[in-house]
């Protein structure tokens, strides 16, 4: 087996703190997700988590006005402002180089805006005033201060190639400042007038806000979970809509102010609002509390996750996007596939199992009852038992078919219960509980382990503690004011299991509550979440996947075997050798140049020549590749070849051809899934051509068009194929 596992996506959190940004063409949202980054496309409905990490949570998140240049800044800035000097020569990159230090505000920033021709930036702060500092050495501008608030400031932002500027604090007041000369004049704000959000007093404290300088328009949250549009300067409200009862921690808008990008750090909420139609454009949210248990599907299309918050969410691993099955009234707390149905199995705390049919719309199928909570749930391999575990130590067997249970063995006198003492361990044997490891069981060896994360944010990540920092009353780095979002770290509480939990820790601690292996085989994916705290931790669901791109993995070696002496057999034209060649090398690059060289009315002789251990191989090839090369027939006629006339011994051995029989499955059904939506379209567009080009200068009585729609109706009953010829 192979071990060459590298990070593939992060399902399950959407959101957790710092601002949104949207992408040069607007199409997609950038969301910072503990110390990664989640790109979310919403014309095509895919996420994808970069493969790049920082060592802390990132606290905010910049994209270069081209869309090709990211700079992210973590948590533990201090009060000081850096500008940096970017150089492009010579086609070459050049490293930042610091240009400036600003010193201004006396408490932590909250948000930044330039003008037009990045001549000078506003910066607000927590202290209640905005500084404005010239970005070169200007004669009349060095630093300025502008005051009118009496809480946090939320927002700053200049106007259109100009030096106005509105500021909009906590407690609800957007101030206008006027300048009197042109930006090249770099004078001093003015003082212009003040509008107040709550002038009934029916709302909470303003959280977040964002401008659009071209359509004037400035969107602002509220703890309350509402959003406010206003045009300005005249402060007229356009709309008003309340999205959530959790408080706006960011809003962002894309380039054209279509669509309005909101973040909720209480529920890990991401949404994208459309306000002139009033729609949702893009709704995503994780499980609200811990994640407790996932499934993925037989064919490796859907992936499965239950949690605390009674909900179940089905995954599509292809986009990342979600939807949910409500019905338990309980925490979630295991799930299993049939492997001979399409039937989910869930089982949770409200004494229940329920069996959801992947068919009928993910419908519930059946509804079990047990006599205390569950906490696991198993199908035997062949789908014709299901194995329950509950909290009274009662194992029961049901049958799925028809409900009825047929046995039970009660383990409640086999629980032997240790006693658990307060210990201290070394780092190296800490370390177990921020990995994951593969065991081969037969040898009891530890043959790979993974590192759940490296994120300094979360507890007892170092192995070694400053202790520069260590002091008669204990650490220093237990002083922490909070996490800079209103909220604050509460204290724990003796006593508890959730939630505070019984030890005083400012920073939360990560563990895996479950994981298990795709039914591929190449991919494995596990679920992390914090000790102390009632929501899913900013790692949520990591997807491991097997590249073997990323390593060099012959088959079987030889001096003669270079890339070299396989494109001299392409010359030659000998496709069979070079494909040999190639497996034998085994770079995926080449072995994807080799094929595709092969002309198509080779394949089949191609196909016909090949030893047994490179048909598993080449069809394990053609099954990945097929899911993302544009050269889907001829992809498929690798496939249908290689089945056809191999399929007898194939078959023989069905038990190792399984997995890439299932992936080539996949791989073809989302194929289908995507050209069946673009030839539906198609169709309905040259019905609607052909009506109108019959239509055209002729003028119909009612009678004519009662018998054209009977027609239509006719046409679109009678079978799928259909002729249809559009007159000029």
């Amino acid at each position: 087996m192979k071990f060459a596992c590298k990070f593939s996506n992060l399902l399950g959190t959407f959101y957790r703190h710092g601002n949104l940004c949207f992408s040069k063409d607007g199409n997609s949202v950038i969301s910072p997700v503990g110390n990664r980054i989640s790109v979310f496309d919403l014309k095509n409905n895919k996420s994808e988590t970069l493969p790049v990490s920082t060592t802390k949570n990132i606290s905010c998140l910049g994209i270069s006005p081209d869309g090709n240049l990211a700079i992210l800044i973590d948590e533990g800035m201090e009060n000081t402002y850096y500008l940096y000097n970017m150089i492009l020569c010579m086609n070459k990159f050049n490293a930042f180089a610091l240009d400036k230090s600003y010193y201004g505000p006396f408490d932590e920033t909250t948000c930044i805006d330039w003008t037009d021709d990045s001549k000078c930036f506003a910066v607000g702060s927590k202290d209640m005033t905005t500084w404005i500092f010239g970005a070169e050495r200007w004669a009349n501008l060095i630093y300025y201060s502008l005051g009118g608030h009496k809480d946090i400031i939320v927002g700053c932002f200049f106007e259109k190639d100009s030096l106005d500027m509105y500021t909009v604090s906590q407690e609800g007041t957007l101030c206008v400042w006027e300048s009197d000369t042109e930006l090249e004049g770099l004078q001093y704000a003015v003082f212009y007038c003040r509008h107040y959000f709550n002038k009934a007093g029916d709302f909470n404290k303003l959280t977040a806000a964002a401008f659009h300088k071209k359509t004037h328009i400035l969107v602002t949250g509220f703890a309350s979970g509402a959003f406010h549009l206003h045009e300005l300067p005249e402060f007229d409200l356009i709309h008003s809509l309340s999205i959530s009862d959790q408080r706006i921690s960011t809003i962002a808008m894309n380039p054209t102010g279509d669509w309005i990008g909101f973040g909720c750090s209480g529920l890990g909420q991401l949404l994208v609002w459309e306000w002139q139609s009033e729609s949702y454009v893009f709704k995503q949210q994780g499980h609200f509390t811990n994640m407790n248990s996932l499934a993925y599907s037989p064919d490796g299309q859907y992936l499965v996750t239950g949690g605390d918050d009674g909900k179940v969410k089905v995954w599509n691993t292809n986009s990342g996007l979600c939807f949910v099955l409500s019905g338990h009234e309980g925490p979630v707390s295991n799930l299993c596939f049939s492997p001979v149905q399409s039937v989910l199995a869930s089982v949770s705390w409200d004494k229940t199992v329920r069996l959801w049919d992947m068919l009928d719309s993910w419908q519930t199928k059946e509804t079990l009852r047990l006599t205390s909570d569950g906490l696991a749930v198993t199908y035997r391999p062949d789908g014709q038992e299901l194995a329950v575990a509950s909290l009274d130590g009662e194992i029961t067997f049901w049958n799925p078919q028809t409900g009825g249970q047929t046995g039970s063995i009660s383990g409640r006198h086999d629980l032997q219960m240790g006693r658990k003492e307060t210990v201290k361990i070394t780092a190296k044997q800490s370390a177990k509980g921020k990995t994951s490891g593969i065991y081969n069981i037969k040898e009891h060896v530890l043959m790979k382990k993974f590192e759940i994360s490296c994120n300094l944010s979360l507890d007892a990540m170092e192995e070694f503690l400053d202790r520069r920092k260590m002091t008669e009353f204990g650490s220093l780095s237990l002083v922490d004011e909070g996490i800079g979002d209103g909220d604050g770290v509460e204290l724990s509480l003796p006593g508890v299991k959730r939630g505070d939990m019984s030890s005083r820790r400012y920073k939360p601690e990560i563990r895996v509550s479950s994981l298990c292996f795709s039914p591929t085989g190449r991919v494995f994916v596990f679920t992390a979440q914090h000790t102390d705290r009632d929501f899913t931790s900013t790692e949520g669901l990591l997807i491991y996947s097997l590249d073997a791109s990323l390593v060099f993995d012959p088959y079987d070696l030889d001096m003669d075997v270079t890339p070299a002496s396989i494109r001299q057999q392409m010359k030659k034209k000998e496709w069979a050798s070079a494909i040999l060649l190639s497996f034998r090398l085994n770079e995926m690059p080449l072995i994807r140049e080799v094929l595709e060289a092969v002309p198509y009315d080779q394949i089949t002789v191609v196909c016909s020549s090949l030893p047994d251990v490179y048909v598993d191989k080449l069809l394990n090839f053609v099954a990945s590749t097929l899911e993302k090369s544009n050269h889907l027939q001829f992809y498929l006629s690798w496939a249908q070849c290689l089945l056809t006339l191999h399929g007898q011994k194939l078959k023989n051995r069905s038990g190792a051809v399984l997995p890439t029989v299932q992936q080539l499955l996949k791989s073809i059904q989302r194929h289908s899934d995507d050209l069946s939506k673009l030839c539906d379209w198609n169709i309905y567009n040259i019905r609607y051509a052909a009506a109108l080009s019959k239509q055209r200068g002729v003028k119909r009585t009612a009678a004519e068009s009662l018998s054209d729609e009977e027609e239509e109706v006719a046409m679109d009953s009678g079978g799928d194929e259909e002729n249809i010829i559009v007159e000029n």
